[in-house]
């Protein structure tokens, strides 16, 4: 795939090996970056990253793009869309924004505007899934105007930051996206 999904300040470009950086790595290995990640039982590294990004290139059941920012092309983020139901027409969303200097600028907003735009109108998705943790309240609010609802709750599902977390599970449908 060579194509790109833009929005104001971003666009999005299927992942590739370039993007793998000890930037990158240095997102995955900082607490405050990942606390809406699943928990890593090791540190990432150059060689984890790769092998875990090679991985969802091979994938058929994975679409990941790499973030850039359009005014310096500079990686910022990831967002994947994963676990595709083809009789449903489901599939599940996940986004980082690694670059702290991004953060709180709407930014995240715009990829998820992208990926999902992407997901409804290009690959026939009728219903998007994600998780997210209840002490990320930020992703939650993001995820709420966007118009994602929440479908359940797993109480005290995870471990972070020394205690049990709630993983609260919310969707979207095609129908309720609005541009």
């Amino acid at each position: 795939m060579s194509f790109q999904l833009t929005e104001d300040r971003i666009y999005l470009q299927p992942i590739s090996l370039r993007e793998v950086s000890e930037r990158y790595v240095s997102w995955l290995n900082d607490a405050e970056t990942n606390k809406g990640l699943l928990a890593h039982a090791q540190a990432a590294t150059l060689d984890s990253v790769r092998a875990y990004v090679e991985a969802r290139i091979n994938d058929p059941n994975t679409v990941m793009f790499a973030v850039f920012n359009k005014e310096n092309n500079e990686h910022i983020g990831n967002v994947k869309l994963d676990q595709f139901d083809r009789l449903a027409h489901t599939c599940e969303i996940g986004i980082l924004i690694g670059e702290k200097s991004q953060w709180g600028k709407g930014i995240a907003t715009e990829v998820m505007r992208a990926a999902l735009k992407h997901a409804f109108g290009q690959l026939n998705i009728r219903k998007v899934l994600l998780a997210v943790y209840a002490n990320n309240p930020a992703a939650i609010h993001l995820y709420e105007k966007l118009g994602f609802v929440h479908e359940g709750c797993l109480k005290e599902h995870v471990y972070a930051e020394g205690q049990f977390i709630d993983k609260h599970l919310m969707s979207l449908f095609a129908r309720d996206f609005h541009l």
